[in-house]
């Protein structure tokens, strides 16, 4: 299921406690990896442009304290006060890359959809910094159905239905929805490894202990551009590990493992982690069963 749900306008875009950690890893990876994470095929230009301008009217009217945005004729200069970087776009500006400008300054990944020939949505332009087992350079220009071909059952039960709802968004219609992998990485890792991931999730960790298990959670948000009439799709990512879940998102969790098909285990990568977040889970209901019942002899013993 999709579990699409109507876009909470005002929080289309994110800025939280982790800005500056994730932006040097953004930063670091349009310097090191730039033609891995960020492909605009030529025929994207406009739209990539368009976004771009749509992040900053929105970033500049949501977070007025952090962004300042000056108009010159054509030209277009936005401030970001949390790094002191200062970006110029618009105008004689086309050698400027629109989107990756746009991506130095959100925290989410962007990425542009337009129709081909057979009108079909694919990958014309992709910010894609924090992936997950794939890397943009390999896939600009799939469809969306090629984009989709390793997720078990899509064509057979997703598919049609994805197709019908981008062909239905438009510009006064933005959605959103919610996803997450479960990834296993090395007790060492910084952040820059954590976040990249365009090979695989687990990491060689056969064992690994709830801090090196994360939970990775995708905001994914879906708009049309008034102007071109191009989707751009954005993605925020959120890390937490095995041992920050709450309580009852970690019996949720828990509680879906369980449900999953072995093909969908499988694709997921349980057979890595799934045992070692089982016995966590029963492991942390046994010590909140156990301050409970401390709790209720404390109350009985006041009485």
């Amino acid at each position: 299921m999709m579990d699409i749900r109507k876009l909470d306008v005002q929080n289309w875009l994110t800025i939280d406690k982790n800005y500056i950690a994730e932006h040097q890893v953004r930063s670091q990876l349009l310097q090191q990896e730039k033609s891995k994470v960020l492909q605009c095929l030529p025929e994207s230009y406009e739209a990539c442009l368009e976004a771009l301008e749509e992040v900053v009217e929105f970033l500049c009217q949501r977070f007025p304290d952090k962004f300042e945005h000056k108009r010159s004729g054509d030209e277009s200069t936005v401030h970001n006060r949390m790094t002191g970087e200062t970006f110029v776009f618009g105008g004689q500006n086309s050698l400027v890359d629109p989107l990756e400008i746009a991506v130095r300054l959100t925290m989410e990944d962007l990425s542009i959809l337009m129709k081909n020939a057979d009108d079909e949505y694919y990958l014309a332009a992709s910010a894609s910094l924090f992936p997950v087992g794939w890397t943009v350079q390999e896939r600009i220009g799939w469809t969306i159905s090629q984009l989709h071909n390793p997720v078990p059952l899509w064509h057979q039960q997703v598919a049609a239905s994805v197709s019908k709802f981008l062909n239905r968004l438009t510009p006064s219609s933005p959605m959103e929805r919610s996803n997450y992998f479960v990834e296993v990485k090395r007790p060492d890792e910084d952040l820059f490894e954590t976040l990249y991931r365009p090979t695989t999730l687990l990491e060689d960790n056969p064992n690994p202990s709830p801090e090196d298990i994360v939970v990775r959670r995708e905001r994914q948000t879906f708009r049309r551009l008034p102007r071109t009439g191009t989707l751009v799709f954005g993605v925020k990512t959120f890390l937490t590990t095995l041992d920050e879940l709450p309580m009852q998102e970690l019996r949720n969790l828990v509680k879906e493992i369980k449900s999953w098909p072995d093909y969908v285990g499988e694709y997921k990568g349980r057979e890595v982690w799934g045992a070692k977040a089982l016995e966590f889970c029963e492991k942390r209901s046994r010590e909140e069963e156990k301050l409970k019942e401390k709790g209720r002899e404390a109350e009985m013993m006041e009485v």
